[in-house]
């Protein structure tokens, strides 16, 4: 089963991992100026009126900082979490700001009133400060850069409203209006944040889609060398075998030129339609099927084979018993099955004393026929033979690991099984099993 990627979810869990990120970048900096803050007004407070609530006051925000850093403490101790922790952390963050912008608020509603001159300017000063630093450290999750500072204007508001004379008024005005301006830059600041996010993901998708692509194309470009480098081979084979005969008298040429020059075409048209295959493939247009005989396709291959036959010493036994080898299947996909199938006998046995292909087929019932193709090498080693058939897996020297690849995915194609067993004379046996045509069909 596939799952599709929601992209507003990931968009979504992406913000909150840099929402997250922006707040504890400053998160150091942030508590330790408000307990400089929180110190400065407990200090200018001392041998007065005020100086015990003032104490109180300074206990209550202090003891909010120490849960904050304990809950920080506790998340950086635990293995990082996914969406739901991040969304959790969000939340802990909010209600954290919110219980420290009332501590912060209590400052001008409780002392401002009845404090000197000099006493409403400090707290004024230390207001404005962590009015202005709390939107600026929380910008990234709007919702706390309001849950933190706007009890903070808040009460500020009251505080100079409460007063009630002009001047007071018009700075409550300017308060209000700076409030506003900064609540309006986080909210702007997260929807920038968001729209570098939802870029940064196309542009990450744009980058896999085309790595994607090269990789499929690489798969292709490998398979396509691997296929008709054996076609290539055979009719550059009779090219120079018909290149030799022409250099003979034509009464001392032991077969006529003709011969190797046709089947040197022969291959050149299979080269031909491999390609002409792998484009339409490539175009999305579905394979041609026609019914083909099994039996006729494994000579082909077999018949394709002869020269590196004669040059290897490899022996090639068929005994082609099946009743029914009609099937509908794609000429070149199932005369690509065989031949890959052959060439790969041939290369198992390089170095064996005992060089042997083994061909031969069976009917199991009237829809299914069994083919083996056996050779007397020195067998798969079971490291490899649960991956036998993944792409680029090979155990050749200079193999491109496409081959069986490309082999099972042609069985799958026509609804049909493969798998390897033991050679009881030493070797491997790759199994087939293809669906036939109905003799009444066929």
């Amino acid at each position: 089963m596939i799952t599709q990627i929601d992209p507003y979810k990931q968009i979504s869990d992406r913000l909150m991992a840099e929402q997250l990120t922006g707040v504890m970048r400053n998160f150091s900096a942030s508590m330790i100026a408000s307990f400089c803050n929180t110190l400065v007004f407990v200090v200018s407070s001392l041998e007065t009126p005020a100086s015990a609530a003032a104490m109180i006051w300074a206990v209550v925000v202090w003891s909010i900082f120490g849960l904050i850093l304990l809950r920080q403490w506790r998340r950086r101790s635990v293995s990082k979490g996914g969406g739901s922790n991040r969304r959790r952390g969000i939340q802990h963050l909010v209600i954290f700001a919110l219980a420290l912008g009332l501590a912060w608020a209590a400052l001008p509603a409780l002392f401002f009133a009845d404090a000197a001159l000099g006493g409403k300017l400090l707290i004024a000063c230390l207001t404005s400060g962590m009015l202005g630093g709390g939107v600026f450290v929380l910008a990234s999750v709007p919702a706390a850069a309001i849950a933190f500072s706007g009890p903070i204007a808040l009460g500020a508001l009251f505080a100079l409203l409460r007063v009630g004379d002009m001047q007071h008024t018009m700075v409550a005005v300017v308060l209000a209006g700076y409030a506003a301006v900064l609540f309006l830059g986080a909210f702007n600041y997260e929807k920038e944040l968001r729209n570098l996010i939802a870029t940064q993901i196309a542009s990450e998708r744009k980058a896999s889609v085309s790595t994607k692509n090269l990789g499929a194309m690489a798969e292709v470009a490998a398979g396509l060398a691997h296929e008709i480098i054996q076609p290539l081979s055979a009719a550059t084979a009779y090219v120079q075998t018909a290149e030799r005969l022409s250099r003979q008298c034509p009464d001392e040429r032991p077969l006529p030129i003709e011969l190797p020059l046709r089947d040197a075409l022969t291959q050149l048209d299979n080269v031909r339609q491999m390609i002409s295959h792998l484009r339409s493939s490539i175009e999305g247009q579905v394979p041609e099927r026609e019914l083909l005989r099994l039996h006729e396709v494994i000579r082909g291959a077999i018949e394709t084979s002869r020269h590196r036959q004669e040059q290897t010493g490899v022996r090639i036994d068929f005994n082609l018993a099946a009743k029914n080898d009609s099937m509908l299947a794609n000429a070149v996909q199932i005369r690509q099955l065989f031949s890959n199938l052959i060439s790969n006998a041939f290369d198992a046995m390089e170095g064996c004393t005992k060089r042997v292909i083994s061909i031969s087929s069976r009917t199991i019932d009237e829809n299914t026929v069994r083919i083996n193709v056996a050779d007397s090498g020195a067998g798969i080693s079971p490291a490899v033979r649960n991956s036998l058939f993944e792409p680029l897996i090979t155990t050749k020297e200079h193999g491109l690991g496409v081959g069986l690849s490309i082999i099972h995915s042609i069985v799958k194609d026509h609804q049909g099984q493969i798998w390897t067993e033991p050679n009881p004379g030493g070797g491997t046996v790759f199994v087939l099993m293809l669906p036939v045509e109905k003799p009444d069909r066929a």
